[in-house]
This record gives structure tokens, C-alpha cells and sequence, in this order.
């Protein structure tokens, strides 16, 4: 009896072995997490057709504060769904990182109640493989309420977008930053590019467009980094033609990026002459300006 004990104790011990060797882990802590907390919603009429607005709010506890995240979804994206039930409704959000459950109520395209977001484990195994480890809940919720799936991640990969951090990607999806988009952008002539930098132009709204007429402007050697700071300032083909015919004809970037930021447009430039100085160069302007000697003048002037 003794003998056969050992040996089923033994047989129970490689079978566990077995299992350790061949990679077994043990279920994420994120899979044991839900995460609840209340929501509202309506639909809305966009140039896109009906979308719902949906605005979640986390409960609390002692590791996280009460959170709140607002956007638009389409209507597909749920199951379930009727704006117009004028009743108590559940439908559900189910994408790869897990499901939001909804309960409440919706009345006229109004809605009201509150949720729960279960992850889905399959996910978390899959990104693991992936390099993305120690996901938490949280994380895995906004990548429900983000849409981040592993077909998305893998696109971007296929262009060279390889293990981006999960705080680049939740900022490229919300920003819309497509595949489709990456690799247009990667064909702008400025190199290879980073996930921040995608952000940034999509963030910017800088298109071919904008390339071009700030190119035919004679700025042909520009960075990445001068066209998203010449946008950011809010420098348009407009902006460079006033100056120009202002008498200011061979600006530089870095030029045309000071004055801008300094709030000197054509209009100041005459109000400047106007106050008697006719020859006024650039760099005097930015200075009056900056020191406010500008409103000086007028009273000097009286």
C-alpha cells in the first residue's frame, strides 16, 4: 500500500512538472478585477449618421480615483441597443480586450444607468505573446472603449510600428490614427517616423495639403519637427503671403514662428508704421512687442 502511495504521489509530481515545463501560467490578475460605475448616453447626428455619445464614470476604491471617459461610438458597436426603448435596457460594448455590460434605461435617445467590464482572458494570453505583459484592468478598458485589438497592433507592425507602448497606441486610436494613415504619412519624405510622431501629425491635422503650399512657399528643406511647430503656431499660406507683402520677403522659419508666437500679423505691422515707424525691421518689431513699448507709442504720439 505504502509502494503505490509513493509511486501516485511521484506520477502526480511529473504530471505538474509537465505542466510548468510546457509553459503553463496562471490566470492574469486582471481576469479576477471588474470594473464598475454609472453612465450616460445619447445619440447624436453627426456627418456620419447617428452616433452615441456614451460617458462613463468608474466607481472608486483605494487604488484608483472615480474616473470619467466621453466619446462617440456608432450604434453597431453595440448589442442590444435601442435609444428609443423608453424602458429598462441591457445591451453590451464586446470587443477582443473584453465586454461592458450596460443596464438602465433610455428614453427619446437619452440614457441613464450604470456598468460593468469583464476582460477577456484569451486577450490578455494573446498579448502576452505579443510583449505586452502585466496588463491591468484598467488598461485593458480603455482598450475596450478604445477599440485597440490585436489586428490593429499587428497592422502597425507590418509597417514597422513594432511593440509600441500601450500609451502611444490608446493616443493613435483615439486620435484616429489609422494604419491606412501610417503608411500614408510614412510617404511624406520625412524618414521613418514614431508613434509620437503620428500622434502629433494627426493631433496637428497636418495633411499633403499643407505640406505642399508650405513647401511652395520656398521652405523645401523642412522637418518634421519645424512643419508640426509652423502648424502648432497656426502658420498658414495666408499668414506668410501677408507678411510678404508687408515688405517682409526672406523670413525664415524660425523667424516666421517668433513673430507668430509674438502676435504680429500684418495688421501690426501697419498700426506700427501708422505710429511713425515706416522702416521698422523684424527683429525691432519683436522687440516692441515683447517689452510692450507698443503701448507706449500711441500715447507718445498724442
Amino acid at each position: 500500500m505504502k509502494k503505490v502511495l509513493m509511486i501516485g504521489i511521484f506520477a502526480f509530481s511529473l504530471a505538474a512538472f509537465g505542466l510548468l515545463t510546457r509553459g503553463y501560467t496562471a490566470p492574469s490578475p486582471a481576469v479576477q478585477e471588474t470594473i464598475t460605475g454609472d453612465w450616460t448616453a445619447k445619440v447624436k447626428q453627426t456627418e456620419r449618421g447617428p452616433v452615441l455619445w456614451l460617458s462613463l464614470h468608474q466607481n472608486s476604491d483605494e487604488r484608483r480615483g472615480r474616473n470619467q471617459m466621453s466619446s462617440d461610438f456608432p450604434l453597431q458597436s453595440f448589442t442590444g441597443l435601442d435609444p428609443n426603448a423608453n424602458s429598462n435596457i441591457q445591451f453590451t460594448l464586446q470587443r477582443e480586450a473584453g465586454t461592458i455590460l450596460f443596464n438602465g434605461l433610455f428614453k427619446d435617445g437619452r440614457g441613464v444607468g450604470d456598468f460593468r467590464f469583464t476582460p477577456n482572458e484569451g486577450f490578455i494570453v494573446t498579448m502576452r505573446n505579443m510583449g505586452y505583459d502585466n496588463l491591468s484592468a484598467e488598461k485593458l478598458f480603455s482598450m475596450v472603449s478604445l477599440d485597440v485589438s490585436t489586428s490593429y497592433i499587428n497592422e502597425l507592425k507590418s509597417l514597422g510600428f513594432d511593440r509600441l507602448p500601450l500609451d502611444q497606441l490608446f493616443g493613435m486610436r483615439a486620435l484616429g490614427v489609422t494604419a491606412a494613415f501610417a503608411r500614408e504619412a510614412q510617404d511624406w519624405g520625412f524618414g521613418k517616423l514614431s508613434g509620437n510622431d503620428l500622434i502629433e501629425i494627426k493631433a496637428m491635422g497636418i495633411n499633403p495639403d499643407y505640406i505642399r503650399s508650405m513647401k511652395a512657399l520656398g521652405f523645401e528643406d523642412l522637418t518634421l519637427r519645424k512643419l508640426i511647430e509652423l502648424k502648432a503656431m497656426g502658420i498658414n499660406e495666408d499668414y506668410v503671403k501677408q507678411m510678404r507683402s508687408a515688405g517682409f520677403d526672406n523670413l525664415s522659419v524660425n523667424k516666421l514662428i517668433e513673430m507668430k508666437a509674438m502676435g504680429i500679423n500684418a495688421d501690426y505691422v501697419k498700426k506700427m508704421r501708422e505710429l511713425g515707424l515706416k522702416n521698422v525691421s523684424i527683429d525691432e518689431l519683436i522687440q516692441i512687442k515683447a517689452t510692450g513699448a507698443d503701448k507706449i507709442l500711441p500715447r507718445e504720439k498724442r
